[in-house]
């Protein structure tokens, strides 16, 4: 007469644990997309041809690999795309536990939309000591 094996909970764990340490069976992992399509979809989202160089890479580091990834397959849910947007446009990360860390100021969106009659705030207008000039009208 056969009988069945009975799975313990110990026998199911050292398998479990066995199983993690086989170097032949990996875990399942999400590889990020290439730097090019996640710029790609950047451009997609934001609406903006051309994106600096260095926005893209400080977005990279504020999102996961699978978030990233979801992005360049069009599969995103929209809080990650809001998510890309807010760092894209304020070219900050704020993370919902920590310090938030900026990392692009002058070539954040926000400027690039009224670029053409706002200068970012902190830099120079014209040439140094132009505001101690008289006016042209004057």
């Amino acid at each position: 007469m056969k009988t069945a094996a009975i799975l313990s909970r110990r026998s199911f764990l050292t398998g479990a644990a066995t199983a993690a340490l086989v170097p032949g069976l990996p875990a399942a992992q999400i590889t990020a997309p290439p730097f090019a399509e996640f710029a790609a979809a950047c451009r997609a989202l934001s609406g903006f041809d051309a994106l600096p160089r260095g926005l893209i890479e400080g977005a990279v580091g504020s999102l996961d690999a699978g978030a990233r990834s979801a992005l360049v397959g069009d599969s995103a849910p929209e809080d990650v795309q809001k998510r890309l947007l807010k760092t894209l446009y304020a070219g900050m990360h704020t993370p919902e536990d920590g310090e938030p860390s900026r990392f692009a100021y002058s070539q954040a969106l926000m400027y690039a939309a009224v670029e053409d009659s706002l200068n970012v705030p902190s830099y120079c207008g014209g040439l140094p000591g132009y505001w101690a000039e008289k006016p042209f009208s004057a």
